[in-house]
């Protein structure tokens, strides 16, 4: 099955997840959503890997695109993503664009 311990997020002091030097974190639902639904993702490793590696291409990625990335067809990525609490491709897009904008409004 993959490594679900890789899924859930690791505790840091002061309850917040730290992003590697000069990327921002992860937005917080994903990271809560991964953290609630390890199993879920753990049977889609693509999908883990990609969401946990390589979430902020998502903002400028469509659906398919992603699905592509991840080798899933794109009606099952998005109900995947409805799993993990995102009504739709959009909404998910959106959660990751936030900590990027963010970003680019500090720097």
């Amino acid at each position: 099955m993959g490594n679900i311990e890789l899924l859930a997020p690791r505790p840091v002091p002061g309850g917040t997840i730290l992003a590697r030097a000069g990327r921002p974190a992860p937005p917080p639902a994903l990271v809560a959503a991964l953290a609630c639904e390890p199993r879920l993702v753990a049977k889609h490793p693509a999908l883990g890997d990609f969401l946990r590696r390589q979430w902020a291409d998502a903002a400028f990625m469509t659906a398919a695109g992603m699905a592509e990335a991840t080798g899933l067809p794109t009606t099952t990525l998005v109900r995947l993503l409805a799993c993990l609490g995102y009504p739709g491709f959009r909404s998910f897009r959106d959660a990751v664009r936030a900590p990027l904008r963010e970003g680019a409004r500090r720097g």
